[in-house]
């Protein structure tokens, strides 16, 4: 195993496989210029497209991590699955990460449970600089009580003060919009927690 490997795996091993996120991405790479539509009785319909947006962006937080769980679970799924769920530089950074974490013979045990999204800024303007997506902010906090991870004796190599809430702040785009089925996440930088915020 290199050096870096030897960085990663040990980072997947310190935060865990969920927390993964948080030793990949950057909060800063992927971060929007955002420009929220104050919601008002009299501009339901003008703000109807944000709401839906927000809708469908707090929809894949659930599919996101249910993904990342699968592939942490089960090393015989292909790391390509990160694609239908993210986007550069989260799927790439995290496809590491994952690959890193299987060749340590690392597998995880248990799923993680998203308890809270929070939406922040809605940007549906894409007609500015190129590359510029429509974009949703979302916050979630994720439950980890019940994941874990096990070398190939199956010995835990999980610490033990390991906190039991990932906050994610992530940043999540749309590709082919107004597709409903083409949001991604680019970037879900994450800390543990003692708790949910709230």
């Amino acid at each position: 195993m290199t050096p870096s490997h030897v960085v990663a795996a040990r980072c997947a091993l310190m935060t865990l496989p969920l927390v993964l996120v948080g030793c990949s991405g950057n909060a800063d790479s992927a971060r929007p210029t955002a420009s929220s539509t104050p919601v008002s009785s009299a501009s339901t319909s003008s703000a109807a497209p944000e709401q839906q947006a927000a809708a469908e962006a707090v929809a894949l937080v659930q599919v996101y991590w249910q993904t990342v769980d699968q592939l942490y679970t089960d090393p015989s799924l292909s790391i390509d699955g990160l694609y239908d769920v993210a986007v550069d530089p989260e799927a790439t950074s995290e496809a590491a990460t994952l690959q890193a974490f299987r060749t340590s013979g690392y597998t995880q045990t248990g799923q993680s449970r998203v308890v809270s999204t929070t939406t922040g800024a809605v940007d549906l303007d894409s007609t500015g600089e190129a590359g510029d997506l429509p974009t949703v902010r979302v916050t979630a906090c994720i439950d980890v009580t019940q994941v874990g991870a096990t070398d190939t004796n199956g010995a835990s190599v999980v610490a033990p003060d390991q906190a039991p809430y990932l906050v994610a702040d992530m940043t999540i785009v749309n590709i082919a919009y107004p597709d409903p089925a083409a949001w991604r996440v680019s970037s879900a930088p994450n800390t543990q927690a003692q708790a949910c915020p709230g």
